[in-house]
């Protein structure tokens, strides 16, 4: 078997964290180590992690500094050449390593995601997440603001993500998205699109309580990004583009009805919004 490194950062996941550790430990495949970096949590995060006597599982504490850092920090201590992310809050069918390891390795892209589910807090299935497999289907899905890659499902080369810098901290809550953009750079995006990560969603989640920054980054990387041949986005261009987003009225658009979708309980002023929404996204 081929030795992986599964990156889980964690802050204040007392709840989930168990559940997310015993779905991993459950899989088919068990050659793996854990690299859990704990983000500076306030909570008993590290006492759940108590639970678990597994000399797989290889724990680090820093000072609270954010997700960007903490995943950079992590990717220096996996010790393995391959790879596999993952979120606290969340879980992982028992096979999903074996099909993906498989999966990657016959194929080589540069990264590769799968399919999933949505869950709710007992683990409940809520619904389906499709995924475009192709490289080229993955890039249209992007450039529409659109699920395109699950991030935390992604396997990838240590190496091929330290070569191209790690994640990017000017890209606060959109750090995903920008990141998936530079690799289509260097070769091809893949997904599988089989149901073998779970997603669970809650209102805590950062994408719905930091809404406009992860928006107004998303956009910031997107346009940057429609120069075919930029690799890498300086901090003179992220700002300079930055402040032209932001003087944009199509992102003021974009914001109001991202906040009004999110606190809309009304299914046709939703629908009106989302067709609002697409026609700005394809305007922009």
């Amino acid at each position: 078997m081929t030795k992986i490194s599964i990156l889980l950062p964690i802050y204040n996941d007392e709840l989930f964290i168990r559940k997310s550790i015993s779905s991993v430990l459950s899989n088919t495949y068990k050659d793996y180590e854990i690299i859990i970096v704990n983000d500076g949590s306030t909570d008993n995060s590290l006492n759940e992690l108590n639970y678990f006597n597994d000399n797989r599982i290889k724990i680090y504490n820093k000072i609270h500094s954010g997700l960007i850092e903490t995943l950079n920090y992590g990717l220096k201590k996996c010790s393995n050449e391959i790879i596999m992310r993952m979120d606290a809050d969340d879980e992982i069918e028992n096979d999903k390593i074996v099909k993906q390891i498989t999966l990657f390795k016959n194929t080589k892209p540069i990264v590769l995601g799968t399919g999933g589910t949505i869950i709710d807090n007992f683990s409940k299935f809520k619904r389906s997440v499709n995924v475009p497999e192709a490289h080229i289907d993955i890039l249209k899905k992007i450039n529409q603001l659109k699920a395109s890659i699950i991030h935390a499902s992604i396997m990838i080369n240590k190496d091929t993500l330290l070569k191209v810098g790690g994640y990017d901290s000017k890209f606060e809550i959109a750090e995903d998205y920008e990141l998936f953009l530079r690799l289509s750079r260097y070769g091809q995006l893949r997904n599988m699109n089989y149901p073998l990560y779970n997603i669970r969603k809650n209102n805590d989640n950062v994408s719905q309580t930091r809404a406009s920054t992860q928006l107004l980054n998303t956009l910031v990387a997107r346009k940057i990004y429609t120069d075919k041949e930029c690799k890498s986005v300086t901090s003179q261009s992220y700002t300079n583009t930055k402040k032209y987003i932001q003087q944009s009225i199509n992102y003021r658009l974009l914001k109001w009805i991202y906040i009004n979708l999110n606190n809309s309980k009304n299914y046709l002023i939703s629908l009106i919004l989302k067709i609002f929404r697409r026609l700005i996204i394809q305007l922009n």
